[in-house]
């Protein structure tokens, strides 16, 4: 499934299933984990193909983890008063956590793919290291940011606090785009098809997001300069 069709089915399902992951994030965090350990663990399990073929776009290829933080973030850019931001603002931090867990699947899956190249020195591509560079980067906001959403620990921590922490979250997504990019660009350059896909539709999604971002906040402060 390309990542342009797995967003938008992430999307729909997000605004169809708004209401019981409300309700009960703890079933969905669940069904998140019980994926990232039979994906990692399919080989040993036995798992017939089609249930393998679908952890693996579920989990270790990322792209539903992504869509989904493009949702939250999307979500952020919408005008507060509205009707879509009203309906999906109170699940934010709970479809973040479900893509935190899917994507530590993705990391830990291509940890153990990854490490022994990167060991051996086997990485002669540029675009890879660096790549792999922003992938340290990512898993650490990661950690950071999908604990601190975890509605216990935000009660816990000073409301400032926490905002600056989330804020995060912009260089976060910003850098996954970069990275994904950056991974997928060497197969695209070499004529792959689902490679070249993949970078055309982070980059729409990248610059999308940057220009819907910068009129998010050149609206927020005019409406606080008219406050004034």
């Amino acid at each position: 499934m390309t990542f342009a069709l797995t967003f938008v089915v992430v999307l729909v399902a997000c605004v169809i299933l708004r209401e019981p992951l409300r309700r009960c994030p703890v079933a969905f965090y669940v069904l998140a984990a019980v994926a990232v350990v039979a994906q990692l663990a399919s080989t040993s399990l036995g798992l017939p193909k089609s249930v393998d073929l679908a952890l693996l776009l579920l989990v270790k290829r990322c792209n539903v983890a992504m869509a989904l933080f493009a949702v939250v973030m999307l979500i952020g850019v919408l005008p507060r008063d509205g009707r879509a931001s009203s309906w999906m603002r109170p699940v934010r931090s709970e479809i973040s956590i479900v893509a935190c867990i899917l994507c530590a699947g993705h990391v830990i899956g291509y940890v153990v793919s990854y490490a022994p190249r990167v060991i051996a020195g086997a990485l002669a591509n540029p675009l890879l290291v660096v790549g792999l560079v922003a992938a340290l980067v990512l898993t650490v906001l990661l950690v950071v940011l999908g604990v601190t959403s975890i509605q216990r620990v935000k009660r816990a921590m000073d409301s400032a606090k926490w905002k600056r922490l989330q804020r995060l979250a912009y260089a976060f997504f910003l850098l996954a785009c970069v990275h994904a990019l950056l991974m997928l660009l060497p197969s695209a350059l070499g004529g792959g098809a689902a490679a070249t896909e993949g970078v055309c539709a982070y980059s729409v999604l990248l610059v999308a997001y940057v220009v819907l971002r910068g009129a998010r906040a050149l609206a927020d402060r005019r409406s606080n300069a008219a406050v004034a």
